[in-house]
């Protein structure tokens, strides 16, 4: 068990599967699909429920409504605009912490490109005001 005040947030991003926790913790606090569902046809959904888009675990319990994005593939982020709802998902929803308080963690494919290194630090400082990445 970990000392949730001063741990750093730990997220390996997968193309399948999001797992989220705390650095010393034993196990992930979270295990997500990495997805994103929206309904198909406009109104579709509107008698369950008013969300434009669900995430991970929620997207896919909506079966066969939504229309469903992965936005890693093959290891990288080909969808940032979905992968930033993911990671809010995550900060908000499965952990209930904050990174503007604590340091993340990010797992990334082996030798991603530079320019995918940047941009998630662009996102996790600028739009999640990280503590440190």
């Amino acid at each position: 068990m970990c000392d949730d005040d001063l741990a750093t947030i730990v997220i390996d991003n997968g193309s399948a599967y999001s797992t989220a926790g705390l650095a010393g913790d034993d196990a992930p606090r979270s295990v997500i699909a990495s997805i994103i569902g929206r309904p198909r046809y406009q109104n579709a959904m509107i008698e369950i429920e008013e969300n434009e888009f669900y995430v991970g675990n929620a997207a896919l319990s909506k079966r066969p409504i939504p229309s469903f994005k992965y936005p890693i593939e093959h290891g990288l982020v080909t969808n940032w605009e979905d992968m930033e709802k993911i990671w809010f998902h995550i900060f908000n929803h499965e952990l209930q912490v904050s990174p503007e308080e604590r340091p993340v963690l990010l797992t990334e494919t082996s030798l991603p490109p530079k320019v995918h290194r940047e941009k998630m630090a662009q996102i996790m400082f600028e739009t999640f005001h990280a503590k440190g990445l």
